[in-house]
């Protein structure tokens, strides 16, 4: 009975992470640079940009929430870090901590409009696309600023075998494990999203989740549009294209509810995982752009018709 039940809790899971070996094996018989040292240590470098912020995006939905909001971010992020940072070294540190101050900011304005005058967290967050959007365009139309030598080295840098960025990343993974499964805060989260009211009822300080996961999902943007900073060395106002619904399909492929109060951080590095192989193999086996376009839909399509079908068990 017990395996039967932790096999249902984490069917998702293990499906996730059994699609992943099997786009491993496929990229290790069809094309020999899959498994070269170089590909793998970029296929985990580029993963970090996108699990970055699809976590963030995780922590919004498990409440029952959404945030559309999270690629306009990463641009601005990206555009106000190198300005303010001008390639300068002396203002590397003020332009991190005034970029993160920024995501931070937008977040809890987000959540303070949703638990204020109670609108809904889609129209929120669509409402700061837009805003963020045209505020990225406002500042520059063109690449704009200038990375200082830390933050150009930083994206090259190593441990052992793997990008720092990475490892960061996988610190980031632990962490929230540990928060979602060990504190009151992460046990506060499910709670919300598996019934707001209930919770509410049961003295549960609804509005602080609030507060907590959408500051924490803008704050993740901001670091990625920090990220990006670093590879590419100048601000850039057509970075981040579509990544709304690239962490939204990452955060469902991983098996978390759109309804809010089930998912883990596990099963969306799984999606992560998915989405960043998918992408890989496609430049690998020459995929022509209008075909990858159509593949990764049909791979949305499916996760999403996947999702519903579970919810009708």
């Amino acid at each position: 009975m017990i395996t039967r039940r932790f096999l249902r809790q984490n069917g998702r899971i293990f499906a996730v992470y059994g699609l992943v070996i099997v786009m491993v094996l496929v990229g290790v018989f069809f094309t020999e640079r899959f498994v070269s040292e170089r590909n793998q240590f970029n296929l985990l470098r580029q993963m970090a940009f996108l699990g970055v912020v699809a976590l963030g995006q995780m922590l919004v939905v498990l409440t029952g929430g959404i945030d559309l909001s999270v690629g306009s971010l990463v641009r601005v992020s990206v555009l106000v870090s190198a300005i303010l940072m001008n390639g300068e070294t002396a203002n590397t540190l003020p332009a991190i901590l005034i970029t993160l101050l920024i995501g931070a900011g937008i977040g809890l304005v987000h959540a303070l409009l949703i638990n204020r005058l109670n609108i809904s967290p889609f129209i929120v967050t669509l409402a700061s696309y837009v805003i963020l959007r045209g505020v990225a365009l406002t500042i520059s139309t063109s690449p704009i600023g200038k990375a200082s030598r830390e933050a150009l080295t930083f994206y090259d840098q190593k441990i052992g075998p793997f990008s720092v960025l990475f490892v960061l990343f996988v610190i980031l993974v632990i962490a929230l494990i540990f928060v979602l499964r060990r504190t009151i805060f992460g046990r506060y989260v499910y709670a919300v999203g598996g019934n707001q009211e209930v919770a509410r009822l049961s003295g549960i300080p609804v509005q602080r989740v609030r507060y907590g996961v959408y500051m924490l999902c803008s704050l993740l943007a901001s670091v990625c549009g920090l990220m990006w900073l670093s590879r590419m060395g100048v601000g850039d106002p057509v970075i981040a294209d579509g990544l709304e619904l690239t962490t939204i399909t990452a955060v469902i492929i991983g098996g978390t509810s759109l309804f809010g109060g089930r998912g883990s951080v596990l099963g969306t590095v799984g999606g992560v995982l998915v989405l960043a192989i998918l992408a890989n193999l496609m430049v690998l086996l020459n995929v022509q752009q209008q075909y990858q376009g159509l593949i990764e839909g049909v791979v949305i399509v499916a996760s999403i018709a996947l999702y519903n079908q579970e919810n009708k068990n």
